[in-house]
């Protein structure tokens, strides 16, 4: 199960509305659901490792801190836009 801090979602909506390009918005919208697939399918084998339990991932146009918890939780507690360009 994937769980995203309620400010994480907040930033997240910010993000998304401050984009001027609605091809980049879209592209926000499509990352979300793939973070939220990938990190429910197999958090351990994405991005980096930043310590015991917590890693960050680049997936443009997004990045993503999270952090595994017990019963195979993950909690979502950082997000920005990437420097790369939009994903295709």
């Amino acid at each position: 199960m994937v769980e995203w801090e309620d400010a994480i979602l907040d930033r997240l909506a910010d993000l998304y509305v401050a984009e001027p390009d609605p091809a980049v918005r879209e592209a926000i919208a499509r990352c979300v659901e793939a973070i939220n697939r990938r990190l429910a399918a197999d958090p351990w084998t994405l991005g980096e490792s930043r310590g015991p339990g917590r890693r960050v991932w680049f997936h443009p146009p997004l990045l993503v801190g999270y952090e595994l918890l017990p019963g195979g939780r993950v909690r979502v507690f950082h997000v920005n836009r990437s420097k790369d360009g939009p994903a295709a």
